[in-house]
């Protein structure tokens, strides 16, 4: 089924909360997950090389316009490498937090016009594939059509991790087996109380394996379990924020980013 206009709002509205604040179109964050600097709806990143493609699209004019002061660094910023980009703009925070002057200016400059229709149009290729890949999910599983929760479990898959990594239907059903019977969200929620302090997001994922064991809807389990095969495959630091997401939208609810989200009905 072809994703419609109705479902992205849907999508952005959900999955543009968990970092953003107020208008997701503007929201900015500083580097408290190693990305350097996170903007816009979907959180696009100097660290992953997604936000620099958004810069130079919207055109350096637009750029020093609505940036004036950090406007030229940030050009230099998206036309060098990450790791030069990720220098230059953790000179605008103390710790993982922006500096006012910074915050205000990337915020004016992500919801400019211009930068809202290169956001727009990326939303809809992030749709577009999300759906590609929940409807392939959902034949795996034996169902005709996806659903809006699996539309938007993969949309926030594809914009923050990019792929399953090979992760697919057969072996979620195989971990499923392989568990003591009943028991596969009990390793989950054991993985999650043992999250190294290193871990981002580990206090959240102590609160999430409270909240998640054993109420885990039989007809989420496949998609939950997802979440932990998937999340198990990320860099070290990232899994349980990786566990935290999907598993929140797999359960409808969950700790992201030291808030509760309750998607119950919504979805």
């Amino acid at each position: 089924m072809a994703v419609t206009d109705a479902e992205i709002n849907a999508a952005v509205a959900v999955t543009g909360r968990f970092e953003n604040a107020g208008d997701p179109w503007r929201g900015v964050t500083g580097d408290f997950d190693g990305m350097g600097i996170s903007c816009g709806v979907l959180q696009w990143n100097i660290g992953s090389a997604s936000l620099q493609p958004l810069v130079l699209a919207a055109g350096k004019p637009v750029v020093l316009r609505e940036a004036p002061t950090i406007g030229p660094q940030l050009w230099q910023a998206c036309n060098g490498g990450v790791s030069q980009g990720l220098t230059i703009v953790r000179q605008w925070q103390t710790g993982s937090q922006l500096k006012a002057t910074p915050k205000k200016e990337l915020a004016n400059l992500m919801g400019s016009p211009e930068m809202k229709t290169q956001q727009l149009t990326r939303i809809r290729t992030v749709a577009n594939k999300a759906d590609a890949l929940a409807t392939t999910w959902a034949l795996a599983a034996g169902r005709a059509a996806r659903s809006l929760q699996e539309l938007i479990w993969f949309f926030d898959l594809v914009t923050q991790n990019g792929s399953l990594k090979g992760v697919d239907h057969d072996d979620v059903k195989q971990f499923i087996k392989t568990s003591t019977p009943g028991k596969a969200d009990d390793v989950v929620c054991d993985w999650l109380l043992a999250a190294p302090a290193a871990w981002w997001g580990r206090v959240d994922c102590i609160k999430n394996a409270g909240l998640w064991r054993d109420k885990v809807a039989a007809a989420d389990l496949e998609l939950f379990v997802l979440s932990y095969l998937r999340a198990s495959l990320s860099t070290a630091k990232a899994r349980g924020v990786v566990m935290n997401r999907k598993g929140a939208l797999a359960f409808r609810k969950g700790w992201i980013n030291g808030q509760l989200f309750d998607f119950t009905g919504q979805f």
